[in-house]
């Protein structure tokens, strides 16, 4: 019996291509369904823009901190939702490391734009401009980023 199928698996032609075709379409579609929304950009984008905020603007008030603690509770909820409709997610271990430096990258630079305008006793509405700026920049950055990254998932 056992010689049976394994003349049975000699005989059977199989294609390299075309097996790793199928392994090819396979990668793409797990990233297809890993992929992250695009709502999720504009959300950072605002995180962001209201982490400036909260932090040129309020910086010596009692209000900051929460606000801050606010806006991380926030990108967790963000997180979630984005796990729920995706179905999976990717640990944050499995990031290159060029994610994790500009990740660090769109989301300090403006906060301590922020900071360093608020210490410096510039006018609010400079404040203002750095938070608009910096939250586009950030969910638009982010969103390069993300599909850069996408692109390295599907060909090895």
């Amino acid at each position: 019996m056992e010689s049976d199928s394994l003349s049975n698996m000699e005989n059977e032609s199989t294609h390299p291509a075309g097996e790793l075709d199928a392994i090819a379409e396979a990668r793409a579609a797990i990233v297809r369904r890993s992929r992250t929304p695009r709502w999720y950009f504009a959300v950072v984008g605002v995180l962001i823009a209201l982490l400036v905020l909260t932090i040129g603007l309020g910086m010596g008030t009692w209000w900051y901190l929460p606000a801050i603690f606010a806006v991380l509770v926030i990108e967790g909820v963000v997180i979630a939702a984005h796990r729920r409709v995706t179905g999976t997610s990717v640990p944050g271990s499995a990031w290159p490391v060029w994610v994790w430096v500009g990740a660090a990258i769109l989301a300090v630079l403006p906060v301590l734009t922020g900071v360093a305008l608020r210490m410096g006793g510039a006018p609010d509405w400079t404040i203002v401009a750095v938070a608009v700026v910096g939250g586009l920049t950030a969910g638009f950055g982010a969103a390069v980023m993300n599909r850069r990254w996408e692109a390295t998932r599907v060909t090895p």
